[in-house]
């Protein structure tokens, strides 16, 4: 299992770079798209594999992302398959787009509902989170039926649960704290 932040120092070459170039938004797309070949533990099996010589695992590599990336996120799918590290580049991917949305001033949060919002219903709940986050989000949605009702909102490392589940949670604890 990898650590989160594994892809950390290559994002951050992979960013510099980008910056530089102007191609931050061209970077993203591509290193999205090499990362799911990645993600796929087949692919990335084979392609990290020791038992395989270098020059076959870069032929693949070269034929996965050949004429769909630019040439620098090539090279670097190639670094990483030099190293045995090509299985990483969903980390580098994820880590790439925090650096992104941390240079643009955007911070990401994701709002679990029991049931799918509507437009109406996900603009409020955005309006607001941006309010308690004070800057632009980047609003991902999930759906958890055992909420029952109210939502839980992630922003960052920060949790606010306005469920049914986590008030009825909180209120459990305080009768079972009370009769201690």
């Amino acid at each position: 299992m990898l650590r989160i932040g594994t892809g950390r120092r290559y994002a951050e070459a992979a960013f510099e770079v980008a910056t530089r170039d102007g191609t931050v938004d061209a970077w993203g797309r591509e290193l999205a798209f090499a990362a799911g070949l990645a993600s796929d533990e087949r692919v990335a099996r084979d392609v990290d594999s020791p038992a395989v010589a270098f020059g076959h695992r870069r032929k693949a590599v070269e034929q996965l992302l050949g004429g769909r990336v630019s040439q620098q996120v090539l090279n670097l799918a190639l670094l990483l398959t030099k190293r045995g590290r090509f299985a990483i580049l969903p980390s580098v991917s994820a880590e790439y787009d925090a650096l992104v949305r941390q240079s643009r001033g955007i911070v990401a949060a994701t709002v679990t509902t029991p049931v799918a919002l509507s437009a109406e219903e996900l603009a409020a709940v955005r309006t607001r989170v941006e309010q308690l986050a004070g800057s632009k989000v980047e609003l991902g949605t999930q759906t958890d039926p055992s909420l029952m009702g109210g939502l839980t909102v992630r922003i960052g490392d920060r949790l606010i649960d306005a469920s049914v589940r986590g008030r009825l949670e909180r209120l459990r604890r305080r009768l079972v704290q009370g009769m201690g």
